[in-house]
C-alpha cells in the first residue's frame, strides 16, 4: 500500500492527503501513515536482542528497528528545517531499580525526504524527565553537538523509498539515577543558501520492538512538540493511532 501524508489542517483536524511523491510543502506533515493497521495499546513486549546494532556501543538502550515491510510502519516528523522548523518527536527510556547510567551518546533512526544530509551537521538534542500532556517537564542535559561529534549514516534500511540513517550525536556526560526519561535529537538544515534545506524533510521512525535492545521501551509513552503544526507535548498516540507505541532510539554508555 502507497504512504501517504497526514496532513494537520490549521485548525488541527486531520485529514489525508495525496501520496508522498507529491508536492508536501502545504503547512502539515506530522506523520506517514502507511495505513491505520495496530492502534495504540499494542506493543509487543518480546525478549530482548542478545546483542545491539554496531552503532550503538557500548550499548545501554535501543529501542528496536523499523520494520519497512510492516503495513503499521510510520515516522513522525521531528526536524528544524527552512520547511519545518522547531518540530520534535520524544521517546521514552526507563532505567531500573537501582541502577545508575552514565551517558555521553545518543541516536535516532530517521528517514530524510529531499535532501539525504545535514546542514548545518551540529545538532541539538535534549534529555528531559516528568513530560506530561501540554508540558515539556524537566530538561536534564541538553546541548547542540559538534560536527565532528556528529555521523548520519544509512543503516541499510529504506521505508517506501525514502532512505533510513542514524542521526548520532556526542553529548555532554550525564549521569542519570533510575526512573523515566525522554530524549530529543533534532535533525537542522536551516542554511538559507542550501535550496534543499527549503524541502527537506525529517521523520522519526517507529519500532514495534524488532531487535530491541536492553530495558523495554515504555510503551504509549512518546510526545510530538510543534507550534507549527499546534501541538504542545501531544501524546504521540494523539497525533497517530498508528505505529506510535515506540520510536527508533538509542542510549550509549555506561
Amino acid at each position: 500500500m502507497k504512504k501517504t501524508l497526514c496532513l494537520i489542517a490549521l485548525v488541527g483536524s486531520l485529514f489525508m492527503t495525496s501520496a508522498l511523491s507529491q508536492d508536501t510543502g502545504a503547512k502539515g506533515i506530522p506523520s506517514l501513515i502507511r495505513s491505520q493497521g495496530a492502534l495504540k495499546g499494542h506493543y509487543p513486549s518480546g525478549a530482548a536482542a542478545p546483542t545491539p546494532p554496531s552503532y550503538c556501543s557500548p550499548c545501554l538502550f535501543y529501542g528496536g528497528d523499523i520494520n519497512p515491510s510492516s503495513p503499521t510502519a510510520n515516522a513522525f516528523a521531528n526536524e528544524n528545517t527552512l520547511l519545518v522548523p522547531n518540530t520534535t518527536t520524544w521517546g521514552a527510556f526507563s532505567i531500573p531499580s537501582g541502577e545508575i547510567w552514565t551517558v555521553d551518546g545518543l541516536f535516532i533512526n530517521t528517514v530524510a525526504d529531499g535532501y539525504e544530509g545535514l546542514d548545518p551537521t551540529k545538532t541539538s538534542w535534549a534529555i528531559a524527565a516528568g513530560l506530561s500532556s501540554a508540558d515539556g517537564g524537566t530538561i536534564v542535559a541538553a546541548g547542540t553537538s559538534t560536527p565532528a561529534g556528529t555521523s548520519f549514516a544509512p543503516t541499510g534500511r529504506v521505508l517506501d523509498g525514502l532512505t533510513e540513517y542514524t542521526l548520532k550525536v556526542r553529548i555532554t556526560t550525564t549521569v542519570l539515577t533510575s526512573g523515566t526519561y525522554w530524549v530529543n535529537i533534532t535533525p537542522q538544515c536551516t542554511d538559507a543558501s542550501n535550496p534543499s534545506c527549503s524541502v527537506a524533510q525529517y521523520f522519526l521512525d517507529d519500532t514495534f520492538g524488532l531487535n530491541r535492545y536492553g530495558p523495554l521501551e515504555p510503551a504509549d509513552e512518546g510526545f510530538f512538540n510543534s507550534s507549527f503544526f499546534g501541538f504542545d507535548y501531544t501524546p504521540l498516540c494523539d497525533v497517530s493511532s498508528t505505529g506510535c507505541q515506540a520510536l527508533s532510539f538509542g542510549v550509549i554508555g555506561t
